[in-house]
């Protein structure tokens, strides 16, 4: 969306104290990222590139989303090599291999278990779960990984828009999880 659909969005949201906001974006520039955390956002979801001049600012709140290609490569031991590690990255969105597919990283598949660094889980990083979530595999993503947070995008739209009585059915099934 334009940056003043944005700024006309936050503001409604603002008006909940309960609804925190994601602005999302890919390889924003320093300014981008600046100009969302000016915005108000609760948390910038950056997939891509974080600009360094980002990484070393303690004053935002950012999510680094992480494309799982490979679920059987991903360990506690390369850890360090998907997860970026900076004081202001407040949590990571864990994704399938394309962002946008509407495609889990291959969770599902209970003996392919992802482990969330506990590293990170010890720094007070939230685990984010994405990637293919709908109603009917939410509750069996939160069973099995445990995640802080549960992100839904394509899983809530009927012909590709939102739909808000899926979007209701989607938190109450998550709740449940």
């Amino acid at each position: 969306v334009s940056y003043e659909k944005a700024e006309m969005l936050i503001k409604e949201l603002k008006k909940n104290p309960k609804i925190q906001s994601v602005a999302v974006c890919v390889s924003p520039s320093q300014d981008e990222v600046g100009r969302f955390n000016d915005m108000g956002f609760d948390f910038i979801q950056i997939h891509g590139t974080i600009p360094a001049d980002c990484q070393s600012d303690g004053g935002l709140a950012l999510w680094q989303a992480v494309n799982i290609v490979n679920i059987a490569g991903s360990t506690e031991e390369n850890a360090d090599e998907l997860f970026v590690q900076s004081s202001n990255i407040r949590g990571y969105v864990v994704d399938g291999a394309e962002y946008g597919s509407g495609k889990t990283f291959g969770w599902e598949a209970e003996e392919q278990v992802f482990i969330f660094p506990q590293q990170l889980r010890m720094q007070n990083c939230q685990f984010v779960l994405a990637g293919g979530l709908n109603i009917e595999n939410v509750q069996n993503g939160i069973r099995i990984l445990h995640p802080d947070v549960v992100d839904v995008s394509s899983g809530v739209e009927r012909d590709e828009v939102k739909d808000a009585a899926l979007i209701r059915e989607f938190i109450s099934v998550a709740k449940q999880g």
